[in-house]
């Protein structure tokens, strides 16, 4: 319940930005600004598409991992067995 209800309201907060930042570009009536904003806004809004996927893959959707993946939780300790015994 928690991860659904912390999920949609990133989305929420997401899409208010989103709404905020067009509204202030609409009321500068400048096109190059709206090619900015459409620019940035695409950036914006795939970087949050990555932490999502990310964020899903580390929650255990373990089918949306493509290729291999390094679990940071897990690691390996080498310990040397000593190959003669100390005289």
């Amino acid at each position: 319940f928690w991860k659904v209800a912390g999920g949609l309201l990133i989305l929420l907060i997401c899409c208010i930005n989103m709404y905020f930042v067009v509204a202030y570009v609409m009321s500068l009536h400048n096109l190059g600004l709206y090619i900015g904003a459409a620019v940035l806004s695409v950036v914006y809004l795939s970087f949050v598409a990555y932490l999502t996927w990310l964020c899903l893959i580390a929650l255990g959707a373990s089918f949306l991992a493509c290729g291999n993946t390094v679990s940071v939780t897990r690691t390996l300790r080498l310990e040397q067995s000593p190959s003669h015994p100390p005289k």
